[in-house]
């Protein structure tokens, strides 16, 4: 019986050990092949890197960074590859434009012996634009699109802008959008922005208001009110977000715009005052 007891152990011992031994082939077998699909993995997405940086131009990084935003989907990662490379072409070619025409019109200035006013008025105002952006500026008269230069974008005085670049000439241009329209964005001349010097106040309906600064309508565009110091307005409406306009009505008589036709219309907030505040004149 001790015989067979000891024979029965030492069976099951073997049999342990070849059990043993199967693991751990077939662990082993099983890390190779993971192994074997990292590498190859690996070599695939490099592959498709080279493959998306030579179909587009991008530089491998780029590429690489698109490619795994996409899930290394190669054909989703070269169209949105090839619209960035566009898009940052488009932006070069733009401001390669833009400076072109600015050194055409530094050069009339100065074959005219004079300094235009924008860039009277920008150095007079010593308007800079320090640390990064964006920063707050107000319009301080309208400004219409050039024809010649693409992108650019109208600003109506009393517009409040927020600034993303300069071309850190003062007399030169910026690029941003306005408050009320923050997903239109162009180019405009530094000469017309001004610091920011309060917040916008917000105004109630039905609220009398003084003007502290001119502000003549665009005659291009309709619903504007020209009002000048000395005329005095109402509110018609409650002032809305961000509070850089206010719809109003001249309930004054006389004065420089007395005659106009239209009586009501969109003024900036900025030109509005209190009555007790209201400038001679």
């Amino acid at each position: 019986l001790a015989e067979e007891q000891a024979a029965a152990a030492e069976q099951h011992q073997r049999l342990e050990g070849q059990r043993r031994a199967a693991e751990q082939r077939a662990a082993e077998q099983q890390a190779d092949l993971e192994r074997r699909r990292d590498e190859a993995e690996a070599l695939r997405r490099k592959n498709l890197i080279v493959e998306a940086a030579h179909i587009t131009g991008a530089d491998e990084a780029k590429a690489r960074a698109r490619l795994e935003a996409q899930g290394w989907d190669l054909e989703a990662a070269v169209k949105m590859l090839a619209a960035e490379m566009d898009m940052d072409r488009r932006r070069a070619q733009q401001q390669e434009q833009v400076a072109k025409i600015q050194r055409q019109e530094q050069l009339k200035q100065q074959k005219g012996g004079q300094a235009s006013v924008a860039s009277s008025s920008a150095t007079s105002q010593g308007d800079v634009f320090v640390g990064d952006g964006p920063w707050e500026r107000i319009c301080v008269r309208h400004w219409r699109p050039l024809p010649n230069v693409q992108n650019t974008m109208r600003l109506l005085q009393g517009e409040r802008v927020s600034v993303s670049w300069t071309d850190s000439d003062a007399a030169g241009w910026a690029w941003g959008s306005t408050f009320d329209d923050v997903a239109k964005e162009g180019y405009f001349p530094q000469a017309v922005l001004e610091l920011v010097t309060r917040e916008p106040r917000v105004r109630s309906m039905n609220e009398t208001c003084g003007i502290s600064t001119r502000f003549e309508a665009p005659q291009e565009i309709g619903g504007y009110l020209s009002v000048a110091v000395g005329d005095t307005v109402q509110l018609l409406h409650p002032m809305e977000k961000p509070y850089s306009w206010a719809y109003a009505k001249r309930v004054s008589e006389g004065g420089e715009f007395g005659q106009d036709d239209l009586d009501v219309g969109w003024v900036p907030e900025a030109v509005l005052c209190d009555l007790d505040a209201h400038p001679a004149g």
